[in-house]
């Protein structure tokens, strides 16, 4: 287990920044065709993959020298082919996907949240609740998928970009205090 949080740490500010941007994009243009939202999808798969394979080859210290991260570097960079190779499959169940991937990353979130829970304060309860929010969200979307693409769009751009504000916080919060 604490192999996986380490490599979690290991590009959870890249893919932060990804996820706001990500998600305000979709929030500010929720007429977006599903198509495009899949390449979205596949160029944050790709841009993880990449940032992960870069923080294996550049950055000095054992941790992220893991084989996890190399192994979750190679996985997105597969996910990202399939999406781009695939995207009408992919878009015929996008909800489904995504809500799948909020759910995830919401719990990975909670995961870190309540690490933090050692430090002073009450920041880990705040953050352990946002990310309890979006996996929350995840999983209402996965069991009702929205009629309109715009509402669905917009939907995913919010819990992305608090899923991105909230792993942003989490590793501010750990980095200051370790």
């Amino acid at each position: 287990m604490e192999r996986f949080l380490t490599m979690v740490r290991s590009n959870v500010l890249v893919q932060g920044i990804i996820c706001v941007l990500l998600g305000l994009f979709l929030m500010f243009w929720p007429g977006v065709t599903v198509i495009t939202v899949i390449y979205l999808l596949g160029a944050f798969f790709a841009l993880s993959g990449v940032a992960s394979l870069v923080m294996y080859v550049r950055k000095s210290g054992d941790h992220y020298h893991e084989p996890a991260v190399l192994i979750s570097g190679v996985f997105f960079l597969i996910l990202a082919l399939i999406v781009f190779v695939f995207p009408g499959v992919i878009a015929s169940f996008s909800s489904v996907v995504l809500g799948i991937v909020l759910a995830l990353a919401g719990v990975v979130s909670a995961v870190r949240s309540v690490e933090l829970r050692e430090l002073r304060g009450s920041a880990w309860i705040i953050m352990l609740v946002i990310s309890i929010i979006v996996a929350i969200g995840g999983v209402v979307i996965i069991a009702n998928p929205f009629a309109t693409t715009s509402l669905f769009v917009f939907i995913i751009g919010l819990m992305m970009f608090v899923n991105g504000v909230a792993d942003l916080a989490i590793e501010y919060l750990s980095r200051k205090n370790s």
